[in-house]
């Protein structure tokens, strides 16, 4: 039997003309790893269309997995999330803004991600793409889709294991930047990168 891992990116946003996780997630919408089947989807970013989006694509694919993307502009290396808290802020592509407050009231202050965050960013480590353990996924819509994903899952009891993964600039991105030296990762090495995760959730599952 077939499972499927949902792996979603994010449009543009704060001005770019591309945002690379979507880029990336779309190489890979079909790939298959032992018994896993990717779909890629693009999320908006948007506060108020990310969860009724991230719930339609979950009871359609009924996915065993979801493993969400999102530009961190400054890193270096792939960011294997570890946990989303209960914060919102700032403003999205709509103009919407959050200011501080909960994403869902009556939740906990956090989730943990519910895959092997230490394993993922060895086994990327592993296919020669940097990556590591990032115990802060901010309070944009990054962290927004990751507590999301882990709120709707426990609140429904489903069998899905999911988290974030923050990946750098593409070097194109930085070129009209006023910092020096700001780090970029090229979308061939990024998407190698997932797949060494999609692999491993494969091969360990």
């Amino acid at each position: 039997m077939t499972r499927v891992l949902l792996l979603t990116g994010f449009e543009p946003f704060g001005g770019e003309k591309i945002n690379p996780s979507l880029a990336a997630v779309q190489q890979l919408d079909g790939y298959r790893a032992g018994d896993i089947a990717v779909k890629a989807l693009g999320l908006p970013v948007s506060w108020t269309q990310v969860t009724p989006l991230l719930e339609q694509a979950m009871r359609e694919h009924s996915p065993s997995y979801v493993v969400s993307v999102g530009q961190a502009g400054g890193r270096a290396k792939l960011a294997v999330e570890r946990i989303g808290i209960n914060i919102c802020f700032g403003k999205d592509n709509g103009d919407e803004s959050r200011n501080g407050e909960r994403i869902v009231a009556a939740a906990p202050d956090g989730y943990f991600s519910s895959l092997p965050v230490t394993a993922l960013a060895e086994a990327i480590n592993k296919a020669g793409v940097g990556a590591y353990v990032s115990d802060s996924a901010g309070t944009y819509l990054c962290n927004f889709t990751l507590f999301t994903l882990e709120h709707l899952i426990r609140q429904a009891n489903l069998p899905v294991a999911a988290g974030f993964i923050h990946i750098p600039y593409m070097p194109e991105q930085t070129t009209d930047k006023p910092q020096q030296l700001l780090p970029s990762m090229s979308l061939e090495t990024v998407v190698t990168g997932l797949k060494a995760a999609v692999n491993y959730l494969a091969g360990h599952s």
